[in-house]
Parts: structure tokens; sequence; C-alpha cells
């Protein structure tokens, strides 16, 4: 009897351990590789581009002398931005201005926006929007809620760029000033933000 149960447990250990070795040998496998891509939207200061940060503030300081016969008054606010949807908006708002007495209306400050692109970016990606296809000023952003400045219909970008440097779509925004002798010392502020989104 003892012979018996010392044979089955023989038997069984041989039997696990061919198991063991079997399970060993087909345990080699190929395992695909998964990579997961989420879309994003990314606006940068165009003098300062790292596309390390995200909606930066630039400031635009316009000093205007009121008398008549000079220029006007310029200053810009350029910025990119890069977007892999091929369906994206820029919007944009501003909040109610203060005059600060200088007898500046919101109708008095013009506004231009036109568009640029890295070598491998994509300047077809976005069509500027009425009225900003033309020169305006800012009563074209409302203070109530956001109004549509481009339209993208493309990625931002139309080739894979190895430094990361030159695939922006850009948007450089210009705001003048004609001065006038009614003007009185002031300060006219107003803050106009740039958001990008996705519809």
């Amino acid at each position: 009897m003892k012979k018996s149960v010392l044979c089955i447990i023989l038997i069984s250990c041989l039997f696990t351990s061919q198991l063991i070795s079997y399970k060993v040998k087909s345990a080699t496998a190929t395992v695909p590789l998964s990579v997961t891509v989420n879309g994003s939207l990314l606006i940068t200061n165009a003098d300062n581009d790292s596309a390390s940060g995200k909606n930066p503030t630039i400031n635009v300081d316009l000093k205007v002398t009121p008398d008549l016969g000079q220029a006007t008054v310029t200053g810009n606010a350029n910025f990119r931005i890069r977007s892999n949807y091929t369906k994206w908006r820029l919007t944009s708002q501003r909040t109610a201005s203060n005059t600060g007495g200088t007898g500046l209306t919101d109708s008095d400050i013009s506004l231009t926006v036109t568009k640029a692109a890295g070598n491998t970016g994509n300047i077809n990606s976005g069509s500027i929007l009425a009225p900003f296809t033309a020169v305006t000023n800012l009563t074209s952003i409302s203070t109530v809620s956001p109004v549509n400045v481009i339209s993208g219909v493309a990625k931002t970008s139309s080739a894979k760029d190895g430094q990361n440097k030159e695939n922006y779509f850009q948007v450089n925004t210009k705001y003048g000033v004609d001065p006038d002798f009614f003007y009185t010392p002031g300060t006219y502020s107003t803050t106009i933000t740039y958001n990008l989104v996705s519809p």
C-alpha cells in the first residue's frame, strides 16, 4: 500500500514538472504597444514662445499726446496657437472699459487681426471671421459674451516638427488710436481675453 501511494505521489510530481516546463516554453508573446494621444489646445506668447505656458498675459501700452496732425499710435499683441483638433475656434471677450477721464471711447481704439504660420505650420488651418477680416474697433469684441474671431478647419501644423518650434499658427493683433485735441490726460483701460476652444 505504501508503495502504491509513493508511486502516485512520484507520478504526480513528474506530471507537474512537465506542466511547468511547458508553460515556461510557451510564455513568449508579442505585447502590442498602445499609445493614446489626446487633443490639445495651446496659446503661447509669440515674442517668448517656448510652448510651455498657456494663455499668456500680453500688455499693450499706447501713449497718446492729444495734438492734431500726429500719426496713429499702435501697439501689438501677437500670440501663437497650436491645436491637433481639426475643428477649433478662437474667441474673444473683454471687460467693460474704464475711460479714465480721457474722452476715449471703445470705437476710438482700432483693432487689426492678421495670421501667420511657422515653417511647418498650416496658415490655412484657420480663417478670420468678419468683422475681424478688416480693420475694426473694440466695439466688435463684446463685453457680454464671447465672439468668434477665427474658425479652425484643420490641425494648426501641416507636418511633424522635430524641434516643436515651427509648427505654430500665429495670430497678430494690432491696436491703435488716432490722437485728437479733445482727449484729456488719463488712462483708458480694458482687458481683452482670447480663448482657444473646440466646438
